[in-house]
């Protein structure tokens, strides 16, 4: 799947009218035109599959993203996310799929037009909604090609929610980590069905 980019405002403007030579410009990213209310969910995704956390997700995530051995579970306790995490060494790459009745879709909306905080614009410089196996979902990222970190949304209907996020660093950053995300989350929604 080849993911297409959601440029806003200035962005564009500052791409395509080019850096003075020698100039080190940083564009400012606005929010015009970011919606900041979630889709509805037309089918409803069971997260009471997801008590164990890594139980629910296919064995055949983590092989061959760089993450090895079973995952982690994390959380768990009455209306909170409950998280499974496979992390390389320390940390990257890593790969985390929480499940979440606090609707996080809905959150991330409200949070598209968060400012960075380094003052360059906005926080999520790529956003992009998608649809997961027919459920609303979005990509985000803090950077525009999708590298280092990676956050996809779901929205599993009545106020539930899957967050996948892929992430990397270094020599293992070598494509962007949403293709990772979407394919994990592309998953997690089959097995949730």
């Amino acid at each position: 799947m080849v993911l297409g980019r959601v440029v806003v405002g200035s962005v564009v403007a500052a791409l395509l009218g080019g850096c003075a030579a020698g100039a080190s410009q940083v564009p400012t990213v606005t929010a015009a035109g970011r919606p900041t209310a979630a889709p509805a969910a037309t089918r409803t995704l069971d997260l009471a599959k997801a008590v164990d956390p890594c139980a629910v997700v296919p064995k055949s995530i983590p092989l061959g993203l760089g993450v090895y051995g079973p995952g982690q579970p994390h959380g768990g306790e009455a209306g909170s996310t409950r998280f499974c995490v496979w992390a390389d060494r320390v940390e990257w790459p890593r790969i985390s799929v929480g499940f979440s009745d606090n609707d996080p879709l809905a959150a991330a909306y409200q949070d598209s037009a968060r400012p960075g905080a380094d003052g360059t614009g906005l926080r999520w410089k790529l956003f992009e909604q998608i649809s997961v196996d027919g459920q609303p979902a979005l990509v985000r990222a803090q950077r525009t090609d999708g590298t280092v970190l990676c956050e996809v949304v779901v929205g599993a209907g009545n106020g539930g929610g899957v967050v996948v996020a892929a992430g990397a660093s270094g020599a293992n950053d070598t494509k962007g980590q949403c293709q990772t995300a979407v394919s994990v989350a592309e998953q997690v929604v089959t097995a949730l069905r």
